[in-house]
């Protein structure tokens, strides 16, 4: 005989109502379980099935931000070093002849 011991798990009542309303749920299907086997099987679930686990608690304020994703893995340019000589590699060789206001002219004129 197997001797098995216990420990104890707080839950808040909101979190006991959705466990109570999901073994509730199992007894309308014909299951009868207890709210102890009901965990175990949900902990044995999670364990499966980590990766959707995971994505439960990761909430969408939590996932990165796709800008900050892209510092982290920044596109290949072509360029050495592209954080000195970016105006170049965008603008042309000659960041003095590019001026985005270069046709306006002073009303002074």
């Amino acid at each position: 005989m197997v001797k098995c011991t216990y420990t104890t798990v707080k839950l808040k009542v909101e979190a006991k109502k959705k466990l109570e309303e999901l073994q509730a749920r199992l007894r309308l299907r014909g299951i009868k379980a207890s709210l102890h086997d009901i965990l175990e099987k949900l902990i044995e679930f999670g364990l499966e099935e980590e990766e959707t686990l995971v994505s439960k608690f990761i909430s969408k304020k939590e996932q990165i931000d796709p800008m900050l994703e892209l510092l982290e893995k920044p596109l290949d340019w072509g360029v050495k070093d592209s954080s000195i000589r970016i105006d170049e590699s965008l603008y042309g060789d000659d960041i003095g002849d590019i001026h985005r206001y270069r046709y306006i002219r002073s009303s002074k004129e």
